[in-house]
């Protein structure tokens, strides 16, 4: 069994979300750079499945 207090549960899904929310703008920079056509649609598609907000599209190159 773990136990752990709210302050520090709360702590470490913070740090989830944060982590996520950095794949997801590193995940539209990768298919800006190699799927430039379906950026939008995959880093959308990707925001959904973890359920954050799509980041800024990074330019097109």
């Amino acid at each position: 069994m773990v136990e752990l207090r709210v302050a520090e549960l709360r702590h470490l899904l913070t740090g989830v979300e944060r982590d996520l929310a950095d794949f997801l703008t590193r995940a539209a920079d990768w298919s800006s750079r190699h799927l430039p056509g379906h950026c939008a649609p995959v880093t959308a598609a990707l925001a959904r499945l973890v359920d954050l907000p799509v980041p800024p599209m990074p330019p097109k190159p």
